[in-house]
């Protein structure tokens, strides 16, 4: 008997908001058919509304009237309303019939767009253009502009797979637009392995010449490059190279080990395959425009303009992250994601020019003015108590105004200051752009470095990308002298910092399999104001965090499974 069409391949309606770019247009993509590709304008907003489904990670995880970041469901931050969804991660209490995020159903919509697409844009009519003497060249131009649209949107379903076998390993490999009267009940998950290949031979065949762009002009700011799709393989072959993916004896006695892991092989190989993608990008920087940039372009409204930017999303202006995330006594603010003391602790203190040190609480020096010589990085992402911001010093301190005892105040002893925009007043509904970073280059020098260090420690490359992204910050470079597992942490301490609330940290402890720092309890530090204006600092523990092995991939949810009983739940659930 058919199944009736699943709920994530159903057709969805998608509204974008803007009026300057591609990413931001009105489109409704259950229109009839007809109508859709009855011409070139409509038919390219069926394209741009499958960029419309990419991710927002100023706002992935929605409950409570209010959106939280991954990171909160990280040893990064902590969101401050108890009562939140994304707390189910954090006291271990998701479960397949109740998942705090489920992009399951999303993914699969978004790639039914894709075929959509691909399956009607040969039959776009131009007639308006077609041998038209006033429009001479535009028919040329939009049979050109379709094709590489053509390119695009098969790069967005590579990103959507990504998306989706991160979380749940392999999934159904789609290769159509599903039909109504499709018999669902034989949709497989393909392996992890194939799932894989898939995705790489789409970065491939995207990136070769005459397919992407290396550039796009500043008027199509937004639109995907060849650059984004060898950042895409960076990213992919990082996982594939990584203890997540070659390692299913977390899960023995699992029947179905090739949707969890790879099949045994050279792990040198994937290291260096992983590596060999990552210097492709790097290789290609200089002719697609790519450099380390300003925090302050790279985070600030025109971020979607930055150099150093692969891939990204260019959202509408709003106040919604900052009423969220600016410290609790500014007006309308109702708490958020608050950086972790476990986060604050892993920027450095810098010795001297050459030589930097771990924070130690320890340390006498250190805990008595814990901000003091601290990595340029940690004023410029997160906001410390006592600082000036908005024309005023934020009051962290127990009885300040936003501290502890103040309703929603940060738990942690930190607010947010990365992505915010600091000068929104809120009061007179005052917004600014935003941008959701999925690829820099600094993360693909990061990528390249963790690599190389795992098959070919000592290269002097290590050493070389590892001090570009460290001398941004006005911190020393790599040490010498140490070892590979001196270097990997060094390299993993970098990525904690560099790629904070960038949403990396959930997947990065996984595919390291970094259980003991995925069991550690969140930690906070309580401010103590003295009658000399100075003041105390105690760090200590905020909340236990669970973590059991099933977690390193998200569960099927119950749902599908009931509708499709042929397919296998992830371990453990």
């Amino acid at each position: 008997m058919k199944k009736k069409i699943l709920l994530f391949m159903l057709p969805c309606l998608t509204v974008l908001t803007s009026c300057e770019d591609y990413l931001d247009r009105d489109v409704e993509t259950a229109l009839n058919e007809t109508i859709a590709f009855s011409s070139y304008e409509n038919a390219m907003n069926v394209a741009y509304s499958v960029y419309g489904d990419l991710p927002q990670g100023l706002s992935e995880i929605w409950g409570s009237a209010s959106s939280a970041m991954m990171a909160a469901a990280t040893d990064e931050a902590e969101f401050t309303i108890q009562t939140h969804a994304v707390q189910k991660f954090n006291t271990g209490s998701w479960l397949p019939t109740d998942m705090p995020d489920n992009p399951l159903n999303r993914y699969y919509a978004s790639i039914r767009k894709v075929y959509n697409f691909l399956e009607n844009a040969d039959n776009i009519n131009y007639d308006d253009v077609r041998d038209n003497p006033s429009q001479p060249g535009t028919y040329e131009a939009r049979l050109k502009d379709v094709q590489q649209l053509k390119y695009e949107v098969l790069l967005l379903r590579a990103f959507y797979m990504f998306e989706l076998i991160k979380r749940y390993g392999g999934v159904p490999i789609v290769k159509e637009k599903l039909k109504l009267d499709t018999d669902y009940s034989t949709l497989k998950r393909n392996t992890l392995e194939e799932c894989v290949n898939e995705i790489i031979y789409w970065c491939d065949e995207v990136s070769k010449e005459g397919a992407l762009p290396v550039k796009q002009p500043d008027a199509e700011l937004g639109r995907l490059t060849a650059g984004a799709a060898k950042a895409l393989k960076s990213q992919v072959l990082l996982f594939a190279a990584s203890e997540l993916w070659n390692n299913p004896s977390w899960a023995s006695g699992y029947a179905h080990p090739e949707l969890i892991s790879l099949p045994a092989g050279d792990r040198n190989a994937r290291w260096k395959a992983a590596a060999d993608a990552a210097k492709a990008v790097i290789d290609m920087s200089g002719e697609a425009g790519y450099a380390l940039d300003t925090y302050a372009n790279l985070f600030g409204t025109t971020a979607f303009r930055s150099k150093e930017i692969i891939f990204c999303r260019r959202d509408a202006a709003s106040n919604s992250f900052e009423k969220v995330n600016l410290p609790i006594s500014y007006d309308l603010v109702t708490g958020g994601n608050c950086p972790s003391q476990n986060l604050v602790d892993a920027f450095q203190v810098k010795v001297n020019a050459s030589a930097s040190e771990n924070f130690d609480w320890s340390n006498p020096t250190h805990k008595a003015n814990p901000y003091e010589n601290r990595d340029s990085r940690l004023k410029a992402f997160i906001l410390v108590n006592n600082e000036w911001f908005k024309e005023r010093n934020v009051e962290i301190w127990a009885g300040g105004r936003d501290g502890a005892g103040v309703r929603n105040a940060t738990p942690t002893g930190y607010y947010i200051k990365k992505f915010v925009y600091q000068w929104s007043n809120l009061t007179k509904n005052e917004t600014s752009v935003h941008t959701w970073i999925y690829t820099r280059l600094a993360e693909i020098y990061l990528n390249y470095i963790e690599a190389l260090n795992e098959y070919k420690p000592g290269d002097s490359d290590i050493k070389k990308y590892y001090d570009l992204i460290r001398s941004r910050a006005d911190m020393p470079g790599l040490p010498a002298g140490l070892s590979q597992d001196e270097v990997r942490k060094l390299i993993r301490q970098e990525r904690f910092v560099e790629l904070c609330f960038e949403g990396k940290r959930w997947f990065d402890l996984r595919r390291w399999m970094d259980e003991e720092t995925l069991k550690q309890p969140l930690r906070k530090v309580d401010i103590t104001k003295q009658p000399n204006g100075g003041f105390t600092y105690v760090a200590g523990k905020l909340e236990d965090r669970s973590f059991e092995k099933k977690m390193y991939f998200y569960p099927i949810p119950q749902s599908e499974l009931n509708k499709l009983p042929d397919w296998e739940q992830n371990p453990l659930w």
